[in-house]
């Protein structure tokens, strides 16, 4: 019974993780097209930011070699 809710819970911070990740690279991707040579459109992360980036990639890629489950 716990072990299910843990598993639910672990699925839960995956996705989020996910939609982190694919929320960073949209604006990455948003500050390159806004970009041009006149007016150069810098990325700029807060530290909070770049912290929970830092987690989310670090969560998927230990996710990946060891999965989800307990």
């Amino acid at each position: 019974m716990l072990i299910d809710i843990l598993n639910k819970l672990f699925f839960v911070l995956y996705f989020l993780s996910m939609a982190n990740i694919a929320r960073s690279v949209f604006f990455l991707i948003g500050s390159f097209i806004k970009s041009n040579s006149e007016n150069p459109q810098k990325f700029i992360l807060t530290t909070r930011q770049l912290f929970l980036l830092g987690l989310s990639i670090a969560y998927i890629i230990s996710a990946f070699f060891t999965g989800i489950k307990i």
